[in-house]
């Protein structure tokens, strides 16, 4: 008996949501029947007579409504799309199967007749004068050419063409990529066909195409029929199922604008790697840095997979100090961080030793200097001795210290230690250097046969190296997945001196998914020209983003008196978001830099003024992300996240955004900006459809600047 695997194209998925309830269970059952197999006499299969392609064929869900599909011999179907009797057909006429880069696509031949070109008033297009649409690029679709890039004001004049001699004469109208993206595909062949067996290899290589997805088995197929999975789960770009897909031979790096699908690829590749890892009887570690993004990451593993899958036993989703905590009392140590403590400890071993030393300039800096240097430079190196210390290249702390004074502040690390352990208290740098010790004298076998590590931009030196101990070297090892410009903590590190070799293994996602065009422009150009560190061996600038085809709204400054006024007004303009474009209130995020005063705001005014709305703070659990109620958040806890609709508060000249410190100055008054700028920059590209920044008591933050106000309105 033959055993059939099912694809089904993202129109297929989309026609089945459109269809009515009771034709809906009828497809259902249909689809179901066609997985044990697809020529099953209930079924009517019959051949479309009028196909361009070959083996297309239609079934039957009701005495209306039929199932078109392909037969790839010998035992690979595709379900191509479901509609009414005619309406099927005729779609169906104008399916072809093609490869693009070995990878298989289905393409429309149909040309859709678009608007009526307008007539123009003159000027330098003034030749366009013909109403009759031209033959040029009439094999694609409005949505096509919006694709590729086409601005929606140019697609009459596109439309317009009827020869390949024209195309120059738009030039002047579309970005030059879009003018190449063009040229090339004017001159490339007519479409070929495809042989059964070049489809059969590709959907097996690449568990798909674009807009195409090969089900793993029949249960998730059942899923995907039931709507148990979403848009995300199935249908990925081919550049990104090639990632999730592929057999790396040592250590591979993602890095992507931001909204380019790093997180979606990661949650893919970690179960790719864990139907891997049963094989071998081994494990997968997802890694992340930020405490909320585990359980998030680990609800997505089970959306994808489904619940009960066995892949999911073999993924171990946590932060990297939870894991050296749980691992630390596994070997007899019992690890105590007091947050709240660590503060004053710091300011005391700097008060004990400056005390010694009274007349040192180094005193200027803050206690959060003395902090950071510790965490990020000591710790986050893992220097052991105070000859390291000396010698040691500051890389990214912004502020060059002379080897006299790095001496006294050695003298504070030491001193700070000791009052830490007088008081049987570690701070979280310590779990990684303890874990690491505990690894060089006493070497422990690992289960774990590949790592996924998302948001490295945010993990020191010290925590790459511990996580290239905790995998051994070999093929698929580890997955590294971040974005240097939305590093938000001092320090940094190339992963060439670790010893993580991604030479022919290292990807740059340039486009993006998740913002509006509008919403990207605005963010970018906060950052624009931005020099940063991304993990190279040297450094970067932003790279320009592949704008997204979805357009919207143009972001939203608009400055207020209190900070109550910005909060009351946030909950109006969410109430109007709700009745006019059917959000929930889910959709919504409200995002500061300081918790002072907002986070005192929303918890003791908002309940008594709007008591109808339920906010919730997002918490480690996924359920304050993924459940109901307004959610609100740090920009620092927002990381890796995204919402529909978001408000980012008190961006306000020098009292948050940024908030001035008169204690800085040169390099590390300009290493400071640019963090602050980049803390930003995440928090305004967290938004989906819709963005809204507000401040009050100043003047707006001076990041803003350079938005200029086609980008950015100001109220």
């Amino acid at each position: 008996m033959a055993i059939y695997r099912l694809s089904m194209t993202k129109e297929f998925w989309e026609d089945l949501r459109r269809l009515p309830p009771a034709v809906y269970r009828r497809a259902l059952e249909a689809g179901a029947r066609m997985w044990e197999d697809p020529w099953a006499k209930e079924l009517h299969p019959e051949k479309v007579k009028r196909a361009q392609e070959q083996d297309i064929y239609s079934s039957r869900v009701d005495q209306s409504y039929r199932i078109i599909w392909k037969h790839v011999k010998h035992t690979e179907v595709v379900l191509l799309l479901v509609d009414k009797h005619d309406e099927a057909y005729r779609r169906a006429a104008r399916k072809r199967f093609i490869l693009e880069g070995g990878v298989v696509k289905v393409v429309d031949t149909e040309y859709i007749r678009p608007a009526e070109v307008p007539e123009p008033a003159g000027g330098l297009f003034g030749w366009f004068r013909r109403q009759k649409a031209g033959a040029l690029f009439m094999r694609y679709t409005d949505q096509d050419l919006l694709d590729m890039g086409v601005p929606r004001e140019a697609l009459p004049h596109i439309r317009s063409l009827e020869h390949e001699d024209d195309l120059p004469l738009v030039e002047k109208l579309l970005p030059e990529e879009v003018y190449f993206k063009l040229l090339d595909i004017l001159t490339q062949p007519e479409l070929p066909t495809v042989s059964d067996s070049a489809l059969r290899e590709s959907l097996e290589r690449h568990q798909g195409g674009e807009d195409l997805y090969r089900f793993v088995d029949s249960e998730e197929f059942k899923r995907a029929l039931r709507g148990d999975m979403e848009e995300w789960m199935l249908f990925l770009a081919p550049h990104q199922r090639q990632l999730v897909n592929r057999w790396y031979n040592g250590p591979a790096r993602v890095k992507g604008v931001v909204g380019s699908g790093k997180t979606v690829v990661a949650v893919h590749r970690a179960r790719f790697l864990a139907r891997e890892a049963l094989k071998r009887g081994g494990k997968v570690l997802f890694l992340t840095y930020g405490n909320r993004l585990p359980g998030v990451m680990a609800h997505l593993l089970r959306r994808l997979a489904g619940e009960g899958a066995p892949e999911l036993q073999a993924v171990e989703c946590c932060t990297v100090h939870s894991w050296c905590y749980n691992f630390l009392q596994r070997r007899g140590q019992t690890p105590v961080v007091d947050a709240q403590a660590l503060p004053a400890i710091a300011e005391q071993a700097v008060a004990e030793v400056q005390s010694r030393y009274p007349n040192l300039s180094l005193w200027r800096y803050p206690v959060t200097f003395f902090r950071d240097e510790i965490a990020y430079a000591i710790k986050g190196r893992a220097v052991a001795s105070r000859e390291q210390y000396l010698a040691l290249e500051r890389s990214g702390r912004g502020t060059p210290l002379q080897e006299s004074t790095r001496q006294v502040v050695w003298e504070v690390y030491e001193r700070y230690q000791a009052l830490l352990r007088a008081q049987g208290l570690w701070d979280f740098g310590d779990y990684i250097l303890e874990t690491l010790k505990e690894l060089e004298s006493a070497p422990v076998e690992m289960p774990y046969v590949s790592a996924v590590v998302d948001e490295i931009q945010d993990l020191t030196e010290a925590t790459m190296r511990l996580i290239r101990r905790l995998v051994p070297p070999g093929p698929n090892d580890l997955f590294l997945v971040g974005d240097g410009l939305q590093r938000i903590y001092p320090g940094g590190y190339a992963l060439s001196k670790l010893g993580i070799d991604i030479t022919g293994r290292g990807t740059l996602l340039r486009q993006n998914y998740r913002n509006t065009h509008e919403i990207l422009r605005a963010a970018h150009r906060v950052v624009a020209g931005l020099s940063f560190d991304d993990m190279d061996d040297q450094a970067s600038e932003a790279p320009e983003p592949e704008f997204s085809v979805r357009q919207g709204q143009v972001p939203i400054l608009r400055r207020f008196a209190t900070p109550e006024d910005e909060l009351c007004w946030a909950m109006e303009e969410i109430a109007r978001l709700r009745t006019s474009n059917g959000y929930q209130d889910r959709d919504f995020v409200l995002l500061y830099r300081w918790r002072k005063p907002y986070q005192d705001l929303i918890e003791t005014l908002l309940p008594s003024q709007f008591p109808e709305v339920q906010m919730v703070e997002l918490q480690r659990d996924a359920e304050t992300y993924f459940g109901p109620g307004v959610k609100y958040s740090t920009f620092d806890s927002a990381k890796g996240l995204e919402f529909k609709v978001v408000f980012v508060l008190g961006v306000t000249d020098g009292l948050c955004v940024p908030r001035d410190d008169w204690n800085l100055q040169g390099e590390e008054l300009e290493d400071y900006l640019a963090r602050e700028r980049r803390r930003l920059y995440v928090a305004m590209t967290r938004a989906r459809d819709f963005l809204y920044l507000t401040c009050s008591r100043g003047q707006p933050s001076r990041f803003l600047n350079s938005v200029p106000p086609e980008y950015l309105q100001r109220v």
